[in-house]
């Protein structure tokens, strides 16, 4: 079998989907949610796990299981066959381009340097200091297993020549961040020496990269460091822990965010599992769209005198600009970040988590502390710190209520207070983001009925052979229509039913290699969603009335047209004075 076709036939669309959109039931027969691809407030993304495809009405996109993960992962069809075929145990056997080729040897020298840390830490008499500070971070084994601890030993080039000897090029190791070329002469050396190593991984679990962690006593080189920017590995799209934490986070509602990778770890020996890292750097817009397919509520965690919030707060103004609900943790006084005090007190992290705090609220106490409200001075800055959060807020109904707690604040009426709100050019971003796609297409009742029409009439063998005559003249005369109702009806006629297979997915198979492929299978897929959402709730008999309606619509519709031409021609005959051709042309307007 195909691999591609093995794929489909293990792995299920809707889980796979599910892994990035909030799907819920519509109707008998499919799912809904917002669309991953575009900013829309009511959801026109559908999914239908009988046909094993997907639908947006928004931006008009569509397809299968593969076209979803090119589109959401920004992946080629190689690179999605060897993701997919990995996910099912489907073995894919070659790379067919360079650049797949280059990313998977990426993969693979990482993959091999976290093992080999791994192994290190584990067995290695020269990690026994590097066993110990784990042993004092109270990491448990099963945790330091399940993130991938390991040790880069204080040598110059042992995992360099671990890795040539494995076939990598000096070239390819240094590519991946693993190498550095020697100052002087020729070879490589390690770019990590003497230090702890946390594997960086993609959302999907892959590693991608590295940090590592000085050891304590030594003062050589920074307390951090990280793995340079490669062919797989971005800071600003990575976040630690969210390979871990995606399938919590749906069960949650939420995600954690923290600033160090062992406050992920330590969250973990608490049971709290929906959290991430940022690693310490600025939160970037990519980071918060890839958050925004497993959760629509974020929390971040600060210290008693928030000293991290002035480092996040570029952070938080994007995540409110693009729709986030965004919560706080507020810790102890003397704890100064979640590693610490789930050492003190595991029981406390976890409550806390699960009483987090409006970010306004939060933000409102922090702002007015120490602050004389009867003071101008002081009324003046509350006013100045608050208002521009307010104009960062999307939603109409978050952005009124705290104005009104920020009006009763500064004792001033809210009609006067609102003009002063600052618009957020973030805020413009979105809402721009959020105007209906240009692909976006406004169907005339006609192209509407004749979709309805089309993707009902496919939903089997049988409503199709009872509608197959009247459904013919609807599509005649438009091309797209008539290819897809001679393939809808030769597929029928060739009696060929495997079980496993429904009519809908019979005829797709039929489109495989036609020159208009990916047009008419948008429009197979968009009528089969769109009659979906039409006929799904219907009685029977409130099907078939509506049917009766849709076909007398567009046969009325042909009959105008009809006329049309045949007035005009006569209109052409009585110019030219042709009685005969007026003669019959007339006849024909009576009929």
């Amino acid at each position: 079998m195909d691999p591609k076709d093995e794929i489909k036939q293990k792995l299920d669309i809707l889980d796979l989907v599910g892994e990035y959109v909030v799907l819920k039931p519509s109707g008998s027969t499919g799912f809904k949610g917002l669309c991953p691809f575009h900013s829309e407030k009511s959801p026109s993304f559908h999914v239908s796990q009988d046909r094993q495809n997907w639908h947006c009405f928004g931006c008009n996109e569509g397809g299968d299981c593969f076209s979803f993960v090119m589109k959401i992962e920004g992946m080629t069809f190689p690179e999605a066959l060897m993701h997919l075929g990995k996910k099912t145990g489907v073995e894919i056997r070659r790379l067919p381009t360079t650049q797949s080729n280059v990313r998977a040897r990426m993969l693979m020298i990482n993959d091999l340097a976290q093992k080999f840390y791994r192994k290190v830490l584990l067995e290695s008499t020269k990690a026994i200091s590097a066993r110990s500070y784990v042993t004092s971070r109270n990491i448990p084994p099963e945790l330091a297993d399940r993130f991938g601890l390991g040790f880069a030993p204080d040598e110059w080039d042992t995992l360099s020549q671990f890795l040539l000897k494995r076939g990598f090029s000096e070239t390819e190791i240094v590519q991946a961040g693993m190498s550095l070329k020697r100052k002087k002469g020729t070879g490589v050396i390690d770019r990590f020496r003497n230090r702890l190593m946390i594997p960086l991984r993609d959302h999907h679990g892959n590693t991608v990269g590295f940090t590592g962690r000085s050891m304590p006593g030594d003062e050589q080189g920074p307390k951090y460091m990280n793995s340079p920017e490669t062919p797989v590995y971005s800071k600003s799209h990575v976040l630690y822990g969210l390979d871990l934490a995606k399938r919590s986070a749906r069960d949650e509602g939420s995600i954690i965010i923290v600033e160090g990778n062992l406050d992920v770890i330590a969250s973990h020996k608490a049971g709290v599992e929906h959290i991430v890292a940022s690693s310490g750097t600025a939160f970037t817009q990519d980071q918060l769209e890839l958050l925004k397919r497993y959760t629509q509520t974020i929390i971040f965690a600060f210290d008693a005198d928030a000293a991290g919030f002035k480092a996040a707060k570029k952070g938080i103004s994007l995540a409110r600009a693009l729709g986030f609900d965004i919560r706080a943790v507020i810790l102890p006084d003397g704890v100064k970040d979640p590693d610490d005090l789930v050492q003190k007190d595991p029981s406390l992290w976890k409550s806390l988590v699960t009483s987090s705090q409006p970010i306004m609220e939060f933000l409102i106490s922090q702002i007015t502390r120490g602050k004389d409200l009867r003071n101008i001075d002081d009324k003046r800055f509350v006013a100045k710190e608050l208002l521009p959060a307010l104009g960062e807020m999307v939603s109409v109904v978050e952005r009124e209520h705290w104005l009104q707690v920020v009006a009763d604040l500064l004792q001033t009426p809210i009609d006067q207070l609102r003009p002063s709100i600052p618009t957020s050019s973030l805020v413009e971003a979105v809402v721009i983001s959020e105007k209906p796609s240009p692909m976006e297409k406004q169907l005339s009742k006609e192209e509407k009925a004749l979709c309805l029409l089309f993707g009902q009439m496919i939903s089997s063998e049988d409503i199709f052979d009872t509608f197959r005559k009247r459904l013919e003249k609807v599509c005649h005369g438009n091309e797209a229509w008539m290819t897809l109702y001679t393939l809808a009806s030769d597929t029928y006629d060739s009696g060929s039913q495997p079980a496993q297979k429904s009519f809908f997915l019979r005829i797709r198979d039929m489109l495989a290699g036609h020159p208009k492929q990916d047009s008419l299978e948008e429009l197979l897929d968009s009528s089969s969603f769109m009659a979906d959402e039409t006929f799904q709730d219907l009685p029977p008999q409130k099907v078939l009335e509506y049917i009766d309606h849709l076909f007398s619509l567009l046969e009325e519709h042909a009959q105008g047209q009809r006329r049309e031409v045949l007035a005009r021609n006569l209109r052409q005959a009585e110019a030219m004075g042709d009685k005969e051709a007026v003669s019959r042309l007339l006849a024909q307007l009576n009929e």
